[in-house]
């Protein structure tokens, strides 16, 4: 998939679409909100650069995986050429997967996915390391509460966290997977539980109800 998304070109009216599109999330929340644009991997270096500079003045927080994961000579060059703050890091795994991204400073925001980039200590030592190259950490986050929390918990312990993505509003059974008081996540902030472990415990009934089809439930 990656391989045929680098080999297509990014057309100069699907760049200006693009910047239609996002100038009217722009206009509509206002200068006072960060917006972010994902690219999902599309894109090849030089068509990546164009539409960061055509975006330019939409004074983004960042352009997310602008191209495939398995190349970041590439990725910086996209980073060493945009106006737009470049952020990456959730296909790329342990510290050693993330090494060059960090050592050769190909982003300018470094996002993995602390419940799968190798476990939160394996997430804290790789922010340790974007941290000595003064790059800030936007912790990827697709998890349930469980995973959400855990990544919390993890994040509070990085002098370079700045931000973590949350992703379900669209999910309107997602805060009835933990027994206790809801909404977990209030005004943009999760306060961290203070309990045994992670400090949540999951709902098992909500999460027998929500089962995929041919899943089996282990506790």
């Amino acid at each position: 998939m990656w391989a045929a998304k680098q080999q297509a070109r990014l057309s100069s009216r699907e760049i200006v679409l693009i910047v239609l599109l996002a100038g009217a999330v722009r206009e509509a929340i206002g200068p006072d909100v960060d917006l972010a644009l994902d690219c999902h991997w599309s894109y090849n270096p030089r068509d990546a650069i164009q539409l960061a500079r055509e975006l330019e003045p939409l004074k983004l927080m960042w352009l997310e995986d602008p191209t495939p994961p398995d190349n970041v000579e590439a990725l910086k060059r996209v980073t060493d050429n945009s106006p737009v703050p470049i952020c990456s890091g959730e296909n790329h795994y342990t510290r050693h997967g993330l090494r060059q991204m960090i050592t050769t400073q190909a982003v300018d925001v470094l996002q993995p996915d602390i419940p799968k980039v190798g476990g939160l200590l394996e997430a804290k030592k790789i922010a340790d390391l974007a941290d000595i190259y003064y790059i800030p950490l936007a912790s990827h986050n697709v998890c349930s509460p469980i995973g959400t929390v855990a990544s919390c918990h993890t994040c509070a312990g990085m002098r370079n966290f700045a931000v973590m993505e949350f992703h379900a509003m669209e999910v309107p059974w997602w805060d009835d997977l933990l027994t206790g008081d809801a909404p977990l996540i209030r005004d943009g902030y999760i306060d961290l539980p203070t309990g045994p472990g992670l400090g949540v415990e999951l709902n098992e009934e909500v999460a027998r109800a929500h089962l995929s089809e041919g899943s089996s439930f282990f506790a």
